[in-house]
């Protein structure tokens, strides 16, 4: 009888996922139950969370350690090389967000933010981006702070 070879690079990304999720539903239980406007306490999301990412890396074990994981491409060639300025674009906007949004605020911060993500997904139309950012970056502030009652960096337009 041939036994079948694991990869352990999937089975270790597995029980990581799995490990993951373990330790968001245990520290989970940490948050103080309060209740607010609605039913739904503090605890909800991050268990839905834990719990999902828990049963993601238990199936990907599983399938780790029963031949592999299934549906993944044959061929090295199908693999794309790393597009390395669309990293860079994505990960100076995350930066610049973090840096920007407390002296900025959130509407210019957001806006850059979707404007270098946007481009680094291939996006070549500047002017389309920065009109798209800035609509859906005021509608998420004024939703957030108006109808939710929650505080964001005003920034720049602040009073």
């Amino acid at each position: 009888m041939q036994s079948k070879r694991i990869d352990a690079g999937e089975l270790l990304i597995s029980l990581a996922l799995l490990a993951l999720g373990s330790f968001v539903v245990f520290e989970t239980q940490g948050i103080a139950e309060t209740q607010g406007y609605s039913q739904v306490g503090p605890r909800l999301f991050p268990y839905l969370i834990g719990t999902g990412l828990t049963l993601c890396g238990t199936w990907l074990a599983w399938q780790a350690l029963s031949g592999g994981w299934r549906a993944m491409p044959d061929e090295a060639e199908t693999h794309a090389a790393p597009d390395r300025m669309g990293f860079l674009l994505i990960s100076a906007g995350v930066v610049l967000h973090m840096v920007l949004i407390g002296w900025a605020g959130f509407i210019l911060a957001s806006t850059l933010l979707f404007v270098l993500v946007a481009r680094g997904f291939g996006s070549t139309k500047p002017v389309r981006d920065v009109a798209i950012a800035a609509v859906l970056s005021t509608i998420v502030y004024f939703l957030f702070t108006q109808a939710l009652g929650l505080s964001l960096p005003a920034g720049l337009f602040g009073g």
